[in-house]
């Protein structure tokens, strides 16, 4: 098993589940000297941002997982790279996988990425403060 870090739509639990079947919660985790944001392409993305952070959920992912997200994440068409990064979960340091898109600059979200996102936050039960100052400027909420 192998830890993933997520911070867009595999947020949502039910999106993680078609996704990685036999993927483990193992817990809230941040990033630091990252920012999110939404990128061009209309999708979550992170970028260097000193003294920034992103928070997420840490899974613990098959090999088979992994095959299949770097499937959905776009891997071979270069939508996404893969980095390992160290993420603070409960203290601790852990190397993580994390998809990072190559296009840095801002976009919009697409349509049907803002309920995904949504979703995801209320399943990661991401800190309040953190969805104000970063997500909310390109996510809004729904009713």
């Amino acid at each position: 098993m192998k830890y993933y870090f997520a911070y867009g739509s595999n947020l949502w639990r039910h999106q993680m589940q078609e996704r990685c079947p036999e993927h483990q919660v193992y817990g809230l985790g941040s990033l630091n000297n990252y920012r999110w944001i939404i990128s061009l392409r209309g999708v979550a993305n992170i970028i260097k941002s000193k003294g920034d952070r992103v928070f997420g959920i840490v899974y613990m992912i098959s090999l088979q997982d992994e095959e299949r997200l770097d499937e959905c994440e776009g891997v071979d068409e270069g939508c996404y790279t893969k980095e390992t990064l160290p993420v603070d979960v409960n203290g601790a340091s852990l190397d993580c996988l994390v998809y990072e898109d190559p296009i840095e600059e801002k976009g919009s979200p697409r349509a049907k990425y803002i309920s995904k996102i949504n979703m995801g936050i209320a399943d990661a039960a991401l800190p309040q403060d953190y969805v104000n100052r970063y997500i909310r400027m390109y996510i809004p909420m729904e009713s």
